[in-house]
């Protein structure tokens, strides 16, 4: 989970004094010289242009994010642990894309995944491709003391990412470099397996490896939680380069999740929209 500092606040908040200040001035001047409806439209004209400006800016700046990542796709970096999908080494970047992706929502966008997963106090938890740790953190928030979090992710840099995120929020969760279809854990050792956005970084032939392997370290009573891009809609789907970039085989992992999942193991699967955007899930019963 991404805070923002009070310093941070306060340097926001003065940004955005000083811009009202100068579109205030700027109204006064105007409407001394001529007529009020050409200050409103004047200032109005401002006011469009600055955000333009800033859409602009930080659509050149997710741009470059997007290249660097997709560049890392092929950039050989660390032992990848057999992995045979794509494996993501920017981490430093990453966390600026999926608070970009999500409009600011991400905490929100977490929570939502783990109340869809039921995750409560007392759980055990894995995270599988789970990047730089954001969601791990969060569903360690909610398990508690009694409760124990993992997380694995076929990129070296990602996990000290994570490992580092976890030692500064003083969260204790387990990071290991590791395959998504090569667990290194016991059968039956976790509650809830969840696996965010990392499905379709895996070729075809490796989906049902990988969700085999999380119906095997699930208890009798636990369930999976995939979450990956679905079909965007609207200006939604037409605005998120990272939704065009895999909406030719994300959407098609939901649209097969019930029969995939179902030839892992799992006895029942529901799927539905997440409720943000572009976003969709597929929840795996074991029982």
């Amino acid at each position: 989970m991404t805070f923002h500092t009070r310093q941070q606040h306060h340097k926001f908040f003065k940004i955005h004094l000083l811009l009202g200040a100068v579109l205030g001035a700027s109204a006064v001047i105007l409407m001394h010289w001529t007529s009020w409806w050409v200050a409103v439209g004047a200032v109005a004209g401002v006011h469009v242009s600055v955000a333009i400006a800033v859409h602009m800016a930080l659509a050149l700046a997710g741009g470059g994010i997007l290249v660097s990542l997709v560049r890392s796709h092929a950039r050989p970096r660390g032992t990848g642990h057999g992995s045979p999908g794509a494996t993501l080494h920017s981490a430093r970047f990453y966390d600026w894309l999926a608070a970009a992706y999500t409009l600011g929502r991400e905490a929100r966008i977490r929570e939502r995944t783990l109340d869809i997963a039921e995750v409560v106090t007392g759980e055990a938890v894995l995270d599988v491709g789970c990047g730089t740790g954001t969601l791990a953190l969060a569903a360690r928030r909610r398990v508690g003391a009694g409760g124990s979090v993992y997380g694995i992710d076929a990129s070296e840099e990602m996990i000290e990412r994570a490992r580092a995120k976890s030692a500064r929020q003083g969260l204790p969760v387990a990071f290991e470099v590791a395959a998504a279809q090569s667990l290194p854990f016991a059968d039956a050792a976790f509650d809830v397996v969840l696996c965010s956005l990392a499905l379709h970084h895996l070729p075809e032939d490796a989906r049902v490896g990988a969700l085999a392997e999380m119906r095997r370290v699930l208890k009798p009573e636990g369930r999976a939680l995939i979450v990956e891009f679905s079909r965007g809609r609207g200006v939604w789907a037409l605005l998120h380069p990272v939704a065009l970039l895999h909406a030719r085989k994300s959407p098609r992992i939901l649209d097969e999740a019930e029969a995939l999942m179902k030839r892992a193991g799992f006895a029942s699967v529901a799927t539905g929209p997440l409720g943000f955007g572009g976003l969709g899930y597929a929840l795996g019963h074991c029982t």
